[in-house]
């Protein structure tokens, strides 16, 4: 689950995100992310997943009061401000990620274990860029892999990559496993039961999420609240059906054991 600032977006000429302008400008918000941190928690523990949020720095300053539910769940950073790590020299990027990491430990009280970049774009040999940052961190989960290739793997520096699942939906279209589509109303639940299904038997199934996006969709703005209880419904509809389909809950850490 990745914590990060409401629906955000690239503001040209600055590294740091924004969120979507309605109507107030692309200054950061941070209310959706909360309030969805707080449901999503709840759900995580009511079907018992031991899930990993990926915590970008400043939304986790900014929602530290909602931040107690954190303290069972394996932490990871996601930048400090949501950057576009690749527009930044690799010493810029480097203490942005740290920096996000020394939220996690100000706020959580721990080191993160694993990194998700921003926007998914992984920095340039991130195995070691990931050993330059230091902070503990030993796993990386800012890549797509597909099919027979949804496995960990070992990159330098001891460094696991997990990465987010892709597949092929029952019409032949390409899917991946974050959610965003399901909450903006362009896929169902069953899209996802259907993708876990297709993992290789010794594969691993990732999926991903945003916390805002239980709360709000970029397309339609903030749910009303029954549209919220029917996107928080699908969320669990898709959680419930990739467990009782067969399929095993883990952390990061425990598969990461398995890279080679």
């Amino acid at each position: 689950m990745d914590l990060d600032r409401d629906v955000n977006i690239e503001v040209p000429g600055q590294v740091e995100a924004g969120s979507l302008d309605r109507g107030a400008g692309t200054a950061p918000r941070f209310s959706s992310s909360a309030k969805g941190l707080a449901l999503l928690a709840d759900m995580l523990d009511d079907l018992a997943i031991p899930a990993a949020f990926f915590c970008e720095g400043r939304t986790l300053e900014e929602t530290r009061d909602s931040s107690g539910c954190l303290a069972h769940f394996e932490i990871g950073v996601h930048g400090y401000d949501h950057e576009s790590l690749g527009h930044m020299t690799r010493p810029d990027a480097i203490e942005a990620v740290r920096h996000g990491c020394q939220a996690v430990r100000d706020v959580i009280g721990r080191n993160p274990v694993a990194f998700r970049a921003p926007y998914m774009r992984q920095p340039r040999a991130v195995g070691d860029f990931l050993k330059e940052v230091g902070c503990g961190i030993h796993i990386d989960s800012s890549q797509y892999a597909y099919g027979d290739d949804c496995r960990p793997s070992l990159l330098p520096g001891y460094v696991a990559e997990i990465p987010v699942t892709e597949g092929t939906d029952a019409e032949g279209r390409r899917i991946s496993a974050y959610l965003w589509p399901m909450h903006e109303g362009k896929r169902s639940p069953q899209d996802y039961i259907d993708l876990a299904s297709a993992v290789p038997e010794d594969g691993v199934l990732v999926i991903a999420d945003h916390t805002w996006h239980i709360v709000e969709s970029r397309s339609g703005g903030v749910f009303s609240e029954d549209d919220l209880r029917e996107n928080l419904e699908k969320t669990e509809r898709v959680l419930r059906g990739i467990l009782e389909a067969g399929n095993r809950p883990a952390t990061l850490s425990e598969i990461s054991r398995l890279a080679v």
